[in-house]
Order: structure tokens, then sequence, then C-alpha cells
């Protein structure tokens, strides 16, 4: 029943992974080059008003003004939830997606930007990049080759972290949504009182998060030479 489940949580994180990734270290590393200025107000206020809103909120006013409101004037701009399998149609799985993606990778997208924004800030500050522009480095390779490459370590323990609870279970997104994923299942299971399927839910997530961890450790060893 879980393996059954598995796949509807994969595709939900993977795309909702490469979204707010996307969208939250350019808008964290775009505020930490202009503190103080529009650029990094509007990050600010980015970071701020993804981290108040809670998710379930964020989904039914997506499901409201782009389901409901269209679907009232006569046409599908987007499916109201579910899941369809990537193998029988690649554009229908992600049509049903978009939705829960965009709204879990802009609650996730402003916890990355603002960690972005402060790593980057104390990076920016170093000696090193002093002198990498004392050189005459340009600014994109110092910001990209030296400065981002020193915000990545905790970055990417954040990440692992949360991918490792998401793929335990996004309860609330494929509540919203009606995704059949596994933390659906979870939430059936603890209605149901099934104690099996509930254990099996805990231990997958532990088995995710050991092996979250394990790749990190690994990535830490790549991006940062001190480790080596």
């Amino acid at each position: 029943m879980i393996l059954r489940r598995i796949p509807a949580t994969l595709s939900l994180v993977a795309g909702a992974v490469l979204l707010w990734l996307a969208i939250g270290i350019p808008i964290g590393i775009s505020s930490a080059r202009n503190v103080g200025s529009l650029r990094d107000r509007f990050g600010q206020a980015f970071i701020l008003v993804g981290l108040s809103f809670p998710t379930f909120v964020l989904g039914m006013m997506s499901l409201y003004f782009l389901y409901f409101l269209p679907k009232q004037s006569g046409f599908t701009l987007f499916p109201a939830g579910g899941y369809k399998a990537l193998t029988s149609n690649a554009a229908i799985w992600a049509w049903h997606l978009v939705l829960p993606w965009t709204t879990l990778a802009l609650t996730m997208a402003a916890i990355y930007a603002r960690l972005t924004r402060g790593q980057m800030l104390e990076v920016m500050g170093e000696d090193y990049i002093r002198t990498a522009r004392a050189k005459g480095v340009s600014e994109r390779a110092v910001v990209w080759r030296h400065g981002m490459r020193a915000a990545l370590t905790p970055l990417a323990t954040q990440l692992g972290a949360d991918i490792a609870l998401l793929l335990g279970g996004a309860i609330v997104i494929e509540q919203v949504y009606g995704l059949q994923g596994v933390g659906a299942l979870a939430v059936q299971a603890v209605n149901n009182q099934d104690r099996p399927i509930i254990i099996g839910v805990v231990l997958l997530g532990g088995v995710f998060i050991v092996v979250a961890n394990v790749i990190v450790d690994l990535l830490y060893v790549l991006l940062d030479p001190r480790v080596r």
C-alpha cells in the first residue's frame, strides 16, 4: 500500500524542490547583494509573507482563484486536484501537479531566501572575498564561485532535512489537493487506527532521514575542501 503511494509523493516533492530552489536562492542572493535597496525590501517582504502564510490557506486560495473562478466562467485553467501517473501522460501529470508544486514551493522558497540572504551577508564580508575583488575577479564570479559555494553548506543541510520530511508525507498539500500520496495514506491510517500502516509510514520517514543525512555528509566533501 505504501509503495503504491510513493510515486505521488515523489512527484510532488521533486517538482516543488526544483521550483523553490529556483525562486528562493536568487531572491536571497539579490537581497544580500543590495542591502537596504528596493530589491532587498522586496526580498524581505517575500520572506515575511511566505513564512507567515499557512500552507493550507495558500492552497485553498489557489484553488479558488485558479480553479473555481475559471470553472464558473466556463473553462478549466487547472484541475482541482488528483494525481495522474507520469508513465501515462507526462503533460497531464505535470498539469495536475502545477498548483501543488507552486503552493509548496512558495512556502519553502521563503525559508531558503532567508537562509541564503543570511549566509551570503556573512560570507561576503570575509577576507578572501575582499581579496578576490582586489585581484580583479568579476563580481559575478565572486558571488557564484566564491560566495555561493561557501554558503551552500547550510543550504544543503536544510534541503536534506526538508526533502526527507516531505518524502515521509507532505500531509497538508496532499489533503488540500487530493493527492493520494504517503501523507494522505498516513491520515487515513490514523483515522482508521490502522497501526501497521502507521508504523510503516514512520519507518519509511526514518529511512528517508537517514539516507538524506548520508547524502548531505557526502555533499559536504564536495562543497567544502576543509572537510576533505
